[in-house]
């Protein structure tokens, strides 16, 4: 060999022994972020509380002005009342049911449909996405009685709806 080709050789060794540690080290680097991958996939997760639920619970109520009457889901909370209307909303302020009577003419209108709730109380129905609302004549107090109800109340409204006599 000639000796003008010796350092080269030498300097090529040096670098494929310094590419070896390097090597070893990256290894040994790799690993350790595998054992501690490894130990955090091995914790078992901690129980996390689930959220408390108010339990579902009705309230019958009586509108003394209006003279009627229906069941009341708790999850509902009165935001107005006055001797002609009240107002139940939910507790993010959107509107579950709004009742209203006032003494004025009792006639249909194009958008409305005769419909029977709680198979005796004749009514005008008009639907939207979100709402359908009821207007009845009492024939007792002789007020037009207007009730507006979220769509997820509704069943209950229809089941419990009733005119009162007092």
């Amino acid at each position: 060999m000639p000796k003008k080709s010796m350092p080269y050789i030498f300097l090529a060794v040096l670098i494929a022994i310094l590419l070896f540690i390097l090597g070893i080290r990256y290894g040994q680097h790799v690993e350790k972020i595998n054992k501690t991958v490894e130990y955090v996939i091995s914790i078992p997760p901690s129980p996390t509380s689930a959220p408390t639920s108010i339990p579902l619970a009705f309230s019958n109520y009586s509108h003394l002005g209006c003279q009627i009457s229906f069941l009341l889901p708790n999850e509902l909370e009165k935001t107005k009342e006055s001797s002609s209307s009240a107002l139940f909303s939910t507790r993010e302020k959107k509107l579950g049911i709004a009742l209203l009577c006032e003494k004025k003419t009792y006639s249909k209108t194009d958008t409305e449909r005769i419909a029977t709730i709680n198979k005796t109380i004749r009514v005008y129905e008009v639907q939207t996405k979100d709402t359908t609302s009821y207007r009845m004549y009492h024939p007792i107090t002789g007020k037009v009685v207007t009730l507006t109800v979220a769509q997820q109340y509704l069943p209950l409204i229809e089941k419990s709806l009733e005119l009162s006599s007092k």
